[in-house]
């Protein structure tokens, strides 16, 4: 599939929803956690949509699966979390 911008790509779009849910779940909890869950998923979360984005703009098929595999990865870091709630 050929795409003219990563904003078309699903997988972006899925990605921009989820950091848009953590911001507001992650509101909701507990001031300390400010350094640490809060900003581990919400760190994750961006990250998602930024290694998808810098993969789009790579020229060669394994940068873009490193970014991509990269991105993958910060998904499942949130995971764990996500199931919890």
């Amino acid at each position: 599939m050929s795409y003219k911008d990563f904003t078309q790509m699903s997988v972006w779009q899925k990605g921009f929803q989820l950091i848009k849910k953590i911001y507001p779940i992650t509101k909701l909890f507990p001031s300390d956690e400010r350094f640490g869950m809060i900003s581990d998923m919400r760190r994750a979360a961006n990250s998602i949509t930024q290694n998808i984005t810098e993969g789009f703009g790579r020229f060669e098929a394994r940068d873009k699966t490193r970014f991509y595999k990269i991105s993958r990865g910060s998904a499942y870091e949130i995971i764990p979390t996500m199931k919890c709630l």
